[in-house]
């Protein structure tokens, strides 16, 4: 056998071992087994993001009752000082008003934020609860697809085992330097090798120019201008 059918041969098997591997990937079992996983990763991220929001929002609220109570105790101070030292002139009576009220509204903010982090913090929760179900439902329908999707691709990668290993066996039987420009030229397209047919390349079909076609049939090993496959007679 010549370097060229060994490659043609190569090739028939290796490209039978790429239609078992492209089976077992292209399985509805695997898509949906793909599918129930990236849901899983989606929902694991949502989970960890309300945590954090909820933890940011439980440290803001600690903020905020400290502050209420810095508040609430120079509100106290104030209204002691009205009490036990009364303003002795009328700017000073308007700048403790002006103290009280500002104090108060201060207060009144501090108290709606809290509430506005309490009612979030709520629905956070309960949202939170939600999505923990949903990944447990989804971890429970992944384990039961894990184990058809093994079930069913057994016997198919026993099969794609044991071509891959008649592939391998074929490869010593192909010229290194062939086996090279084979793979290199397989990342971009597939099959790599194409026979000459009726002066076309059988791989696109592309009619080929006498010059090419001369060096062909002459024994050397050319690409085709168009698909860049190697064509072989």
């Amino acid at each position: 056998m010549n370097n060229y059918e060994a490659l043609w041969t190569f090739q028939t098997e290796d490209i039978k071992a790429d239609q078992i591997a492209n089976e077992i990937m292209r399985s509805p079992t695997r898509q949906r087994l793909e599918k129930s996983r990236d849901f899983i990763v989606e929902k694991q991220k949502e989970y960890k993001e309300l945590e954090e929001t909820i933890s940011a929002m439980a440290d803001r609220k600690d903020i905020l009752v400290h502050a209420v109570e810095r508040e609430e105790a120079q509100l106290s101070s104030l209204q002691n000082t009205y009490e036990t030292n009364p303003p002795q002139d009328q700017e000073s009576l308007h700048e403790l008003i002006r103290s009280v009220s500002q104090c108060r509204d201060t207060l009144r903010q501090y108290e709606a934020e809290i509430a506005h982090i309490v009612s979030d913090t709520n629905a956070n929760d309960k949202k939170l609860r939600s999505v923990w179900l949903e990944t447990a439902k989804a971890k429970h329908n992944f384990d039961q697809l894990k184990v058809d999707y093994n079930n069913e691709s057994r016997a198919k990668k026993e099969e794609l085992e044991q071509q891959k290993n008649r592939v391998a066996a074929l490869q010593a039987s192909v010229d290194p330097d062939l086996l090279e420009r084979y793979q290199v030229i397989k990342k971009h397209i597939s099959p790599p090798v194409a026979r000459l047919i009726h002066g076309q390349c059988a791989g696109c079909n592309t009619s080929l120019p006498s010059a090419t076609l001369s060096k062909i049939k002459n024994g050397s090993l050319v690409e085709c201008e168009t698909c860049g496959r190697l064509i072989i007679q």
